[in-house]
C-alpha cells in the first residue's frame, strides 16, 4: 500500500515537474513506474481516480473564482428585470430563451417559487441563442421594461406572453400577436430597442460563456450553477438550504 501511495504521489508530482528532470531521471521515473504498474497495475486506477479528483477541484475553484468576481454583473446589475423580492435574501440569475422548450417548462416553476419565497429574487438574464427570433423578442422585452421607466412587471407580462407561445420557435406573426396580447404597440417597441439594450444581451452572451453556460435554461446561485431544467422539489431544497445557513 505504502509503494501505491508512493508511486501515486511521484506520478502527479512529476507530471507537473517533467520539464525539470533531466535525461537520466526521467529513465529512472519510467523504470519505476514501469516495474510498480506489472506488479500492480490495480495501482493505475487509484492515479486515474486521483488524477479525475484534482481536475474536479480545480474545476470547482476556478468556478468559484469566476462566480466571486461576476457577482455584481450577475446579482446587482440595475438594468436586469427581476420577479420578486427588492431586498432579497437570495437571488438566482435565470439565463434563458423564450424559444426554448425546457425554458417554457422552468419559468413557471420559478414563478411559483417567487411566491412561496418572499426573500427570493429571480434576475432574468435573456440568452438569445436559439435563432433571430430569441433575439428579437429578448429585445422587445426589455425595450418594454424601458418604455415603462424600468417597471419589472412591463417587462415580465411580455416574456410571459413569449415564453407561453405554443408554437416550435417564434416568427414575426407569433411576436406580432406576443406583444399586442400584451397590450403593447410593436412599432413603438421596435424603436425602444436601442444600443444599449443590444449591448446588456451581448453582454448576458458573454457572462454565460465565462460561467460556461452553454444551453438554456441555467441557474446560478451565488455559489452554484445549475444547467437544464431543475424541478421545483429541487429547486425549493436549495433555496432552503441557502436561506436557513
Amino acid at each position: 500500500m505504502k509503494k501505491t501511495i508512493a508511486l501515486i504521489a511521484l506520478i502527479l508530482s512529476c507530471s507537473s515537474q517533467a520539464a525539470t528532470l533531466d535525461e537520466q531521471q526521467q529513465q529512472q521515473v519510467k523504470q519505476l513506474v514501469r516495474e510498480t504498474l506489472l506488479e500492480q497495475p490495480e495501482i493505475f486506477i487509484d492515479v486515474i481516480n486521483e488524477l479525475r479528483k484534482r481536475e474536479e477541484i480545480a474545476k470547482t475553484q476556478a468556478l468559484n473564482s469566476i462566480l466571486t468576481s461576476s457577482n455584481a454583473e450577475l446579482f446587482h446589475n440595475p438594468s436586469d428585470p427581476y420577479a420578486g423580492a427588492s431586498k432579497p435574501e437570495l437571488s438566482i440569475a435565470y439565463f434563458g430563451d423564450v424559444n426554448c422548450g425546457y425554458c417554457k417548462r422552468q419559468s413557471p416553476v420559478l414563478s411559483t417559487l417567487v411566491e412561496a419565497y418572499p426573500n427570493l429574487r429571480v434576475i432574468y438574464k435573456d440568452l438569445p441563442i436559439l435563432g433571430p427570433s430569441s433575439r428579437e423578442a429578448a429585445a422587445l422585452s426589455l425595450a418594454a421594461r424601458a418604455l415603462a421607466g424600468g417597471d419589472n412587471d412591463a417587462y415580465l407580462a411580455l416574456h410571459n406572453q413569449f415564453i407561453t407561445h405554443s408554437g416550435r420557435r417564434h416568427d414575426d406573426n407569433s411576436i406580432a400577436s406576443s406583444v399586442k396580447k400584451a397590450g403593447l404597440n410593436l412599432q413603438a417597441l421596435k424603436k425602444a430597442v436601442d444600443t444599449s439594450i443590444d449591448q446588456q444581451l451581448d453582454n448576458n452572451i458573454k457572462l454565460a460563456q465565462r460561467l460556461g453556460i452553454n444551453g438554456t435554461p441555467a441557474l446560478v446561485f451565488p455559489d452554484e450553477v445549475i444547467d437544464g431544467f431543475t424541478s421545483e422539489d429541487k429547486l425549493k431544497e436549495m433555496i432552503e438550504q441557502r436561506l436557513h445557513r
